[in-house]
C-alpha cells in the first residue's frame, strides 16, 4: 500500500514523562540518515571501479606491449580487476535493499579497507618497480579521507578502520619487498640517495587516518544530535511522510511500545508566535495545550483519538494521534471516481456523528474537507469514517480577546474549495453551521468527482462561494443522483447559515431520511475494499 493509501497516526500515552524511556536514549544515526548513507555506499563503490578501471586501463594503453614484459603487471591485472568486480558486487548488494543499513555500513569498513589494499598495491608496486619504492604520496589518503563523509559510521569503527586501511600502504610494499625481484634503484645504485625512509612515506596515511577520525566524530554527533532533536515526548521520529500547510507529518515509534506511528509537528508560526516576543510564543504554547485538551476530551468513535501533545525544546509543537489504515476521500475519488450515493450517505452519516461531538464541546473544525476524512479498516470494520485534523478548531465560549483558534492573527483559515462564504468574508461570529457548508462541499466532491467551484486563485474561489449559486451536481455527473439527497447537498450550500441544517444532528437526521439510507452495506464495503485495495485486507 502506497504513502497515499496510509496515514500513520501516533498513539502513547497520554501525558508525557520525562522518565519515559529515559534507559533507551537513542544512540546512533536516524534510520533516514542511515539509509541515504548506505545508498552513498554503492555510490561510492561505483565511483571506485570506475575510476580504478580508468587508471588501470590508461597505464595498460601507455605501456603497450611493454607491460607483459613488466613482472608486476601480471599480478596487477589480477588486483585490478578483484577491485573492480568487488567494488560493483557492493554497489548490487548496496542497491539491492535486502542488508540492513547498519550492517551494510559495517560491510562497508571491510570493503573500504580491503579496496584501500587495491589502491595502495597498485601504487607501490609502480614506484617499487621504477626504482622509487617509497616516493611520494598515495591516492589512498584521499580514498581514506573521503569514504567515511560519504558512508559515515560510529567513530570506533571508523578509527580501527582507518588506521587499517592506512595500514595497506606498509604491507603493500613489504608483499612487493619480499618478492626478491631487482627494482631499477638495485640496478642503478645512485638512485637509492633519492628514496626516503618509511616515516616520511608512509606517514601521510596515518595522518590522513587522524584526520578522518576527528571528522567522523563531528558527522557521527550531528547525525546523533539530529535523532535526539527528533524526540516528541516518548516518541522518536523516524521519516518524514508529508508536509501540509500547518507543518509536517512524520512517520514514528513508541520508545517503549515499539509500534508504528506518527506525529504532526506544528510550526509556530502557523500559531501566531513570534521569535522576537517571548511572550506572544509563550500565550501560543498556552493555546495549543488548551485546544489539544479540548480535542482529546472528544469521544466520538468518527473522530481521531488525539493521545498525547506537547512542545519540544525549541518551541516546535506536535500532537501524536491513533494509527489509521486507509485513503482519505480525496484519494478515494482521484483513483476511483464518484462514490455511489449511497456509500456518499453513509460518508456523511459517520462524519456528522464526528461533528455533532465537536459541537456539542463548542468546537468547530474549520477546515472540513476531503482531505481530512479518512475511511479505513478498523479491526473487521470496513468504510469506517474518522475526522483527521483538528488543528484549526476554533472554541466558540472563549471570549474574542482571547480566541484559542490555532491560526495567526489577520490569517483566514481553512481550504478556499471547501470554505463557508462567512469564514471566507472573515466573520468573527462562525459556527457551526460553517462546518456544514464544508461538510456540503464534500458531499458535491464525494458525487461529482468535482468541487463546487473551479478557479485560478484562491481569491477566485472564495468570491464564487460568496457570490455565485452552485450547478445541482445531477448537472455535473452522469451518475443518477436521489432528488432528495441533491436538495439536502444543496441545502448545505446555501449562503446564509440560517438556511443551511442548523446543526450535524439534523443533517444526519436529515440524511437517514433520505430513501437510499442504509443501502452501503457491509458486504458493499467488503466487495469494494476486496476488489480496489485487497493486499491487506482483513482474514476470515
Amino acid at each position: 500500500m502506497s504513502v497515499h493509501d496510509r496515514l500513520w497516526v501516533q498513539a502513547g500515552p497520554s501525558t508525557p514523562s520525562a522518565d519515559v524511556g529515559a534507559t533507551s536514549r537513542p544512540t546512533g544515526l536516524p534510520p533516514d540518515l542511515l539509509e541515504a548513507s548506505s545508498r552513498r555506499l554503492g555510490v561510492a563503490a561505483l565511483i571506485y571501479a570506475f575510476a580504478y578501471a580508468i587508471a588501470f586501463g590508461v597505464s595498460r594503453l601507455a605501456l603497450g606491449e611493454l607491460a607483459d614484459e613488466i613482472p608486476f603487471f601480471e599480478l596487477g591485472d589480477i588486483v585490478a580487476t578483484s577491485s573492480i568486480l568487488l567494488s560493483l558486487g557492493v554497489f548490487l548488494v548496496a542497491r539491492s535493499g535486502r542488508v540492513e543499513p547498519q550492517m551494510l555500513l559495517d560491510i562497508g569498513l571491510v570493503y573500504w579497507v580491503v579496496s584501500a589494499l587495491g589502491i595502495d598495491f597498485a601504487h607501490y608496486a609502480g614506484l617499487y618497480f621504477s626504482g622509487f619504492p617509497m616516493m611520494g604520496v598515495s591516492w589512498v589518503c584521499v580514498w581514506i579521507v573521503v569514504f567515511p563523509m560519504l558512508v559515515p559510521n560510529s567513530p570506533g569503527k571508523i578509527l580501527i578502520a582507518a588506521f587499517a586501511a592506512a595500514s595497506m600502504g606498509p604491507l603493500s610494499y613489504l608483499i612487493w619487498a619480499s618478492t626478491g625481484i631487482e627494482t631499477a634503484s638495485a640496478l642503478v645504485p645512485e638512485m637509492r640517495q633519492f628514496t626516503p625512509g618509511p616515516v616520511q612515506a608512509f606517514l601521510p596515511n596515518y595522518l590522513c587516518a587522524g584526520l578522518t577520525f576527528v571528522c567522523s566524530r563531528i558527522v557521527y554527533k550531528l547525525g546523533t544530535d539530529v535523532t535526539k532533536a527528533r524526540e516528541m515526548g516518548s516518541y522518536r521520529l523516524l521519516e518524514l511522510i508529508g508536509r501540509g500547510g500547518m507543518g509536517e507529518v512524520w512517520l514514528a515509534t513508541h520508545r517503549l511500545l515499539a509500534r508504528p506511528a506518527a506525529i504532526k509537528l506544528i510550526r509556530p508560526r502557523i500559531l501566531g508566535a513570534s521569535a522576537t516576543d517571548p511572550s506572544a510564543a509563550d500565550l501560543v504554547i498556552k493555546r495549543f495545550h488548551r485546544e489539544a485538551q479540548a480535542i482529546a476530551a472528544l469521544r466520538s468513535p468518527h473522530t481521531v483519538d488525539l493521545y498525547d501533545f506537547g512542545s519540544t525544546d525549541d518551541g516546535n509543537l506536535y500532537y501524536a494521534m491513533e494509527l489509521l489504515d486507509g485513503l482519505d476521500l480525496e484519494s478515494l475519488v482521484q483513483r476511483f471516481g464518484p462514490v455511489p450515493p449511497s456509500r456518499a450517505v453513509s460518508v456523511l452519516q459517520n462524519v456528522c456523528d464526528s461533528l455533532d461531538d465537536a459541537h456539542r464541546n463548542d468546537l468547530v473544525h474549520r477546515d472540513i474537507k476531503p482531505s481530512n476524512i479518512f475511511i479505513c479498516r478498523m479491526g473487521r470494520h470496513l468504510d469506517y469514517v474518522k475526522v483527521l485534523d483538528f488543528g484549526l478548531v476554533k472554541h466558540r465560549a472563549q471570549p474574542e480577546a482571547d480566541l484559542t483558534r490555532l491560526t495567526s492573527d489577520g490569517i483566514t483559515p481553512g481550504t478556499p474549495a471547501y470554505m463557508a462564504p462567512e469564514l471566507a468574508l472573515g466573520r468573527d461570529q462562525v459556527d457551526e453551521r460553517a462546518d456544514i457548508y464544508s461538510l456540503g462541499c464534500v458531499a458535491y466532491w464525494l458525487l461529482t468527482g468535482q468541487t463546487v467551484f473551479q478557479g485560478d486563485s484562491a481569491v477566485d474561489l472564495i468570491v464564487q462561494h460568496v457570490q455565485d449559486a452552485p450547478i445541482p451536481p445531477s448537472e455535473r455527473t452522469e451518475v443518477e443522483i436521489p432528488e432528495d439527497l441533491e436538495r439536502l447537498v444543496l441545502r448545505c450550500l446555501e449562503k446564509d447559515p440560517l438556511k443551511r441544517p442548523k446543526s450535524a444532528l439534523e443533517l444526519a437526521t436529515d440524511l437517514d431520511e433520505c430513501h437510499i439510507a442504509d443501502s452501503w452495506t457491509a458486504v458493499a464495503a467488503q466487495e469494494w475494499w476486496e476488489l480496489h485495495l485487497p493486499e491487506s485486507a482483513p482474514e476470515d
